[in-house]
Formats: structure tokens, C-alpha cells, sequence
């Protein structure tokens, strides 16, 4: 009878473990798996721009701490302006998928494409970029940005 907490000794530890599991697996959902998966693709076709039909030429403006202004052109191969039927962007935080939010481009006078970027707070962000011409055909840039 004096005995009973013997095989405990052996639960216990298997309980932490299950529990130490359920608490990786939550923080695995919880993150963005673009960030493992799709990072290697978006930076991959970023530099593949210049080869591409068409590159995105993305200018970040310092406007004051945190504050910029971003403004997108697509030009052709030959470094001609295309007009840009469609911009977006996502703002973007490198270690913590939950602080990222969708970029509220609008069209501006030369087809260019302009939105206005607030970095949250400190840290490293990056800006995934993307347009698209009337043709359907496509550009990508990615920018790393920090207050």
C-alpha cells in the first residue's frame, strides 16, 4: 500500500510529455506555415524579376519612425511602363505570422499603384508585393522594412 505512487512514477512523466505536445502543436497552428514553406518561393521570384516579362519596381518612401509610403510601377523588359490593372501587398512580420495585414493599395495617375505602410512596432517586417497588367501576366517583389 506504501507503494502506490510507484507506477505514477512513470505517468507523470508521460503526462508532461503529452501535455509539452499538445502545447507545440497549438503554437504550430497558430503560426503562419507560409512562413516556412512559401517565404523560399516569394524570395525566389523576386529575383527572378529581371528575367521575367515583367518586373515590379517598388520605391519605399520614409515618411517619419515606422511611416511609409510605397508606391508600385510595372515596366516590361525593355523598362517601359505597363499599366497595372490590379496591386496588392501584405505587410508582413518575419517571426510572428499573427501581426500581418493586408496593404490598402489605390491606383494613382500613370498607372502606378500607392499605399501608405505602418509598421506596427520594432522589428523586422517585410513587404510582399504583387501586381498584375491587363494581360494577366505578373510581377513580385519583396521588401524588408524597419522602423
Amino acid at each position: 500500500m506504501a507503494r502506490r505512487w510507484i507506477p505514477l512514477l512513470a505517468l507523470f512523466p508521460l503526462l508532461a510529455l503529452m501535455a509539452a505536445d499538445v502545447v507545440m502543436a497549438v503554437l504550430a497552428t497558430r503560426s503562419d506555415p507560409g512562413l516556412v514553406a512559401d517565404a523560399p518561393r516569394r524570395l525566389g521570384m523576386a529575383r527572378l524579376a529581371p528575367t521575367a516579362e515583367l518586373r515590379l519596381d517598388a520605391v519605399a518612401e520614409k515618411r517619419a519612425r515606422g511611416v511609409y509610403l510605397m508606391t508600385l510601377r510595372l515596366r516590361d523588359a525593355a523598362g517601359a511602363p505597363v499599366p497595372a490593372a490590379m496591386a496588392e501587398g501584405r505587410l508582413e512580420r518575419t517571426t510572428h505570422a499573427g501581426a500581418d495585414q493586408p496593404l490598402p493599395f489605390e491606383p494613382v495617375r500613370g498607372g502606378g499603384w500607392r499605399a501608405e505602410v505602418v509598421l506596427p512596432d520594432a522589428g523586422a517586417w517585410q513587404v510582399t508585393l504583387a501586381a498584375r497588367d491587363e494581360e494577366g501576366r505578373s510581377a513580385l517583389a519583396v521588401i524588408r522594412l524597419a522602423p
